[in-house]
């Protein structure tokens, strides 16, 4: 939490001092050049995914209560689900905003 909190003031998103602040700020999007694909797909389980800190280098999501396979691909199984973290270089990001998705009036883009 420190080192979002210290994110979001460095680069003037928020003045944010406490983690209430942090939660406080809602919907958080964040748009990349290129999307990892455990990403893109994490991204489609619905409560799976959120962030877990922001810094100068890149940003954390947290993957939660994922149900993963293992073993050779013609004999899957299902493991126990699991918790676990995907970083992202700033480098691959192009925007932080609090509005959320964002579309013209009438309809998506």
């Amino acid at each position: 939490m420190l080192s979002t909190i210290a994110w979001l003031n460095e680069s003037g998103l928020s003045t944010a001092d406490t983690w209430q602040k942090v939660y406080d700020i809602g919907v958080v999007e964040i748009q990349l050049h290129a999307v990892p694909p455990t990403l893109a797909y994490l991204s489609q389980v619905e409560d799976a995914l959120s962030i877990s800190r922001i810094t100068k280098h890149g940003v954390v999501f947290y993957l939660t209560d994922v149900a993963l396979t293992s073993g050779p691909p013609d004999r899957h199984v299902p493991s126990d689900r699991q918790d676990g973290f995907l970083f992202v270089p700033m480098s691959n990001i192009i925007c932080i905003n609090t509005f959320g998705s964002v579309y013209p009036r009438g309809g998506a883009a």
